[in-house]
This record gives structure tokens, C-alpha cells and sequence, in this order.
């Protein structure tokens, strides 16, 4: 039973981000409808919402022990002071400067999540360090391309056109997630996929 602390937000995470990327599928069959366009804008930056929270849980629950991870490893409190759930953000901000404790960590950068792993001394440290650092993520890129559509400033433009398979685009439009890469599928698929597969990988 303690193996489903681990499959729950694994299962959740996939759950939604299947969700959305089918949301955003339909969405492109009217990439002329301003509500469609609407639709996929919120749609992206959700998904990175959606990868931030997964994150966070990962860690807590890596952090607070008493479960089993998805790879056979019996996990323990990863502090003494770690009784519940709740402690766990108590035990990492101990770890952290008075600036630093006034903000969570930004759990969707794989830098300040593994981070924070990192500090809170957590046993699956090597696998999710490893997970999440991966070369193949799509990270930084989901986070260029939501940069864009929440803020639309210039700078948020120029970082999302230099976003992976950006290349060559000034301006940025959603439906360019809709565009076919190596595969068969479109850059909003391979990055949901890549996304639970990281998720999964985390999860061992």
C-alpha cells in the first residue's frame, strides 16, 4: 500500500498532462477561432503548472519517508525533524537564507528542485537528481514558450522564439506547439511525453 504514495502523483501528473495535450489538440483544429487560440495559451501554462506541482510532491514525499518508491527503495524520514508532512518545508527552510524563506522554491527549475532535494537530504537523491536533470528535458522550453503567453513583454518573445524548435520563428503563436517534430509528433506530444517519461524515471 505505501508503494501508492509514489504511483499517486505519477498517476495524477500523467493523467493531466494527457488531459491537456489532447485539450490542445482539439484546440488547434481551429487555429483561427480566437477562443481555440485562448484555449491553447492556457492550456501550455497550465502544463507547466502542472509539472512544478508534481515536483514539489516529489520531493515531500521523498523528504517525509514512510513509503516505498516505485523501484523496490524503502525510504525513511530524511531528517529528524521531519514528523509529518507539514515539516518538511519547515526542515527546508532551516536549510535556506532569511531572502530565500520568503518564496518556495521554484519547483518547476530542475536546479532549485534538485536543490532543495539536496538539502533536505533525501534518500532517492542520485534517481531524482538524475531524473529531473536529464539533457532531454523539456523544461526550460515549456517555461519560455509559458513565459510568453502569461506575460507578453519582449524579452518573454525573444526567449520563447530561442526556445527549442523555435528556431527560426518571430513570432511566437501557440498553435507552433501543433508542428510536427521527428516521429510523427507534435512539440506539445514529445513534451508531455518526455515529461511523464522524466516523471516516471523520478518515481523509481
Amino acid at each position: 500500500m505505501a508503494q501508492l504514495d509514489f504511483e499517486r502523483p505519477l498517476r495524477s501528473f500523467r493523467c493531466e498532462a494527457m488531459w491537456l495535450c489532447e485539450e490542445f489538440s482539439i484546440a488547434s483544429q481551429s487555429p483561427y477561432d480566437v477562443g481555440a487560440q485562448f484555449a491553447a495559451e492556457m492550456i501550455t501554462i497550465r502544463l507547466h503548472d502542472a509539472w512544478a506541482r508534481f515536483c514539489r510532491e516529489l520531493v515531500i514525499i521523498s523528504a517525509y519517508g514512510n513509503v516505498t518508491t516505485m523501484g523496490g527503495q524503502r525510504l525513511t524520514p530524511s531528517m529528524p525533524s521531519i514528523t509529518s508532512r507539514a515539516k518538511v518545508m519547515e526542515a527546508l527552510d532551516s536549510t535556506r537564507t532569511r531572502a530565500q524563506r520568503r518564496n518556495e522554491p521554484k519547483w518547476y527549475s530542475a536546479r532549485e528542485c534538485i536543490e532543495a532535494a539536496q538539502n533536505l537530504r533525501i534518500q532517492n537523491f542520485a534517481n531524482v537528481s538524475a531524473a529531473l536533470g536529464a539533457v532531454n528535458s523539456p523544461a526550460s522550453s515549456l517555461r519560455a514558450v509559458r513565459n510568453f503567453y502569461a506575460h507578453r513583454k519582449k524579452n518573454t518573445a525573444i526567449d520563447a522564439v530561442n526556445a527549442a524548435n523555435f528556431t527560426g520563428v518571430h513570432k511566437p503563436q501557440v498553435f507552433h506547439l501543433n508542428s510536427f517534430v521527428t516521429g510523427g509528433t507534435t512539440i506539445l506530444e514529445s513534451w508531455t511525453q518526455e515529461f511523464i517519461a522524466i516523471a516516471t524515471a523520478a518515481s523509481q
